[in-house]
């Protein structure tokens, strides 16, 4: 009788399992691809008189779509906000031959410029992002 309850246990179990795994494989590729991404973007020196205005509050993201349009993308994004006292134009050309690999490409760079912020300086948004095509996540289909 043992040997019947375990054999139904395995049947029951096993399916279980092997959906759990082929759920969530996808999902931990992605988040150690996202963690990755975050590491590689913060590795990147900042600018000359530029330091990060929120260390311990970067916004990290990965979702579907996360810069519009349709389809079924994984996007990775990471936002700094950066105080600066250098002007918009040299920040631009800090980032404009900056390489930080994305997931699976080069990561696109945005700027944002914002006015003076109440502690002086300039302030900046540095948006890192990168897409690929979806690969199972469920989280971008």
């Amino acid at each position: 009788m043992r040997i019947l309850w375990g054999c139904l246990a395995a049947a029951v179990i096993a399916p279980l399992v092997g959906l759990f795994l082929l759920i969530m494989i996808p999902e931990w590729r992605d988040n150690a691809r996202l963690e990755a991404f975050y590491e590689r973007v913060l590795d990147y020196p900042l600018p000359p008189n530029t330091q990060d205005a929120f260390p311990g509050d970067r916004d990290v993201t990965f979702g579907k779509n996360l810069a519009m349009g349709s389809g079924s993308y994984c996007d990775y994004r990471v936002r700094l906000t950066l105080r600066t006292a250098l002007t918009p134009q040299e920040i631009h050309r800090h980032y404009d031959d900056a390489f930080i690999a994305g997931a699976e490409t080069r990561a696109m760079i945005t700027l944002h410029f914002a006015d003076e912020g109440p502690a002086g300086g300039h302030r900046v948004i540095v948006e890192v992002y990168d897409s690929h095509d979806w690969d199972g996540d469920w989280r971008c289909y």
